[in-house]
């Protein structure tokens, strides 16, 4: 069975860890995928699909982070969405 056109892990975004001042949790998620999408070559407008890495509750006073509002900040609208840790 061929996975040709089925499945694609292409690339790995990294953001600074711990308290980083004046940085919100929406920032590092961007980061990150700002990071992954260059590191896979990519364009926006190439992406059909947007996992994120685990949950993580919010920090004080921030809200909650969900895939669809890092694809919306991202400009995409993929027909894929999902979060998931190992």
């Amino acid at each position: 069975m061929s996975l040709k056109n089925r499945y694609a892990i292409v690339g790995v975004g990294y953001t600074p860890q711990g308290i980083v001042p004046e940085r919100t949790t929406l920032d590092f998620h961007l980061e990150a995928c700002a990071n992954a999408i260059e590191d896979a070559g990519l364009k926006r407008e190439d992406m059909d699909g947007l996992f994120c890495y685990r949950h993580f509750p919010p920090s004080r006073g921030e809200t909650e982070v969900p895939p669809y509002l890092v694809a919306q900040h991202l400009g995409l609208e993929p027909a894929y969405l999902g979060q998931d840790a190992n």
